[in-house]
């Protein structure tokens, strides 16, 4: 054990979303609290994920508006994609919002280390710095949220251009062909971006694009990917030379593919080896995600756990709000709980895709009497003005009427997933949904038209008899 430093009421190891939202929160109740952070602030959504890829993705969507700018008497061409320019602006973006957090932190009390840290008990922290210094804090109190990192398998040796997702944001050189291994909302967006910026691309897919979400929904956005999706892939080699060479078996048949870049989007995988859980009484379960109940606690009663190193799915504002109830509930507030209806999930493809609770499948098999209606973009009104009528919403929901779950494919339909969050949360039922006012023209009615389609009562749709 290092030199014991002084004591805090919360140490907080990672400070990706999960850990500086619990860190946040912490100094808003007045805890004493430490965070610590092997690399950067913000973890790799802010670094090496959600903000550098949508970033990206918008000028993406710029790009793919050209084409709807000619065909309305627009004259418009794009002269050249200079990479070393938008990555460098994408840096920026980054920086400014790691700032942001760091500003908040220091303003809520939050002592800040930059350094790997490691439980050497249920009450210390032993911290390797970055100066190559180290210190061993005690803890009243403690928050792992060490995040998670990308899946290699064992067929992949990674090199210049086999890359994970990580290397893949920040390329400063367009490649000609890149073969995407994956099939989850990480392989959809590298595809969307890399075909839109001239890349040809292929994306292995182990079952199909998208598995967790209704196939009706990812068919209409796969017609529109700009990349060509092979289902049923199993690879059997990745081999660098001048070109990257991928053998793989799709639908039974041996193929090959040459390309520029590979890169690899199977997964992730939590973090949680190398921290010293063996010197606490954390455990994890089979995939070795940590073991928490509603309030975040592990079986260890000082420690508890947040984010991605917890069961379900990967996504930040997961993450925010488990950091937000293990400080709570660290502090000592008895109604923090981590207890949510649905958690929402966007991809954010040429057309973007969108969820929030339980799929038609998912509905049926968990026995509910479930029915499903689908509510055409070409039918409503802004989608028509803006040319944007590609794309449905659909409402899952009981006999009853209650909903149970949504799903949308489309231009923009990122921006009215919150409203189907909130009803799902409020168990709303069609007739509440029906008996909001929704401004128009806008996109957000698209809801309200689907609740009355389900009630048999559409205003702008007509129902064959």
């Amino acid at each position: 054990m290092g030199e014991v430093g002084r004591e805090y009421d919360l140490a907080i190891l990672g400070g990706g979303p999960a850990g500086y939202i619990a860190a946040i929160r912490a100094g808003q109740l007045g805890l004493d609290t430490i965070l610590i952070e092997k690399e950067y602030i913000g973890g790799t959504c802010l670094n090496r994920g959600c903000i550098p890829s949508k970033m990206l993705l918008h000028v993406a969507g710029i790009i793919s508006d050209i084409d709807y700018l000619n065909k309305v008497g627009v004259k418009a061409h794009i002269e050249k994609i200079d990479m070393k320019k938008l990555q460098k602006e994408n840096r920026t973006a980054i920086e400014k919002l790691r700032n942001g957090i760091g500003l908040l932190l220091n303003n809520y009390g939050v002592k800040v280390v930059e350094g790997e840290g490691r439980f050497e008990s249920s009450e210390h922290i032993h911290i390797t710095k970055k100066d190559g210094s180290v210190e061993s804090v005690r803890f009243r109190k403690a928050i792992i949220a060490t995040g998670s990192t990308s899946f290699v398998p064992d067929y992949v040796r990674l090199g210049e251009n086999i890359v994970t997702s990580r290397q893949a944001l920040f390329i400063e050189k367009i490649p000609k062909r890149v073969v995407i291994i994956g099939g989850g909302y990480i392989a959809a967006e590298l595809g969307t971006l890399y075909s839109t910026l001239g890349s040809e691309v292929h994306l292995l897919a182990r079952s199909r694009l998208l598995s967790r979400i209704d196939e009706d929904i990812v068919l209409e956005a796969e017609r529109r990917a700009g990349f060509k999706v092979h289902r049923n892939c199993i690879i059997k080699s990745v081999k660098e030379g001048k070109q990257v060479k991928v053998d793989y078996i799709s639908e039974s048949k041996r193929e090959t593919v040459n390309a520029d870049l590979v890169v690899v989007a199977i997964g992730r995988v939590p973090n949680t080896k190398n921290i010293g859980l063996e010197n606490t009484r954390v455990t994890v379960d089979g995939k070795g995600f940590i073991e928490t109940d509603v309030t975040m606690v592990t079986k260890d009663p000082n420690i508890y756990a947040a984010g991605d190193i917890t069961a379900g799915p990967m996504l930040a504002h997961k993450a925010f709000m488990q950091g937000k109830v293990a400080a709570e509930a660290a502090a000592g507030i008895k109604s923090a709980a981590f207890e949510p209806n649905a958690i929402p999930e966007f991809v954010f493809t040429n057309s973007e895709i969108v969820h929030v609770g339980l799929t038609e499948k998912e509905a049926v098999d968990k026995g509910y009497e479930a029915r499903s209606v689908k509510f055409p973009f070409s039918a409503l009104g802004k989608a028509v003005a803006t040319r944007n009528e590609k794309g449905f919403v659909k409402l899952v929901y009981e006999k009853n009427g209650r909903l149970l779950g949504f799903s949308a494919v489309g231009r923009g339909v990122s921006e009215i997933l919150g409203e189907a969050g909130l009803a799902l949360e409020m168990n709303a039922f069609l007739d509440d949904i029906a008996a909001t006012i929704h401004a128009h023209p806008t996109l957000y009615e698209a809801i309200h038209e689907a609740a009355e389609l389900g009630l048999g009562r559409p205003w702008h749709y007509l129902v064959k008899k």
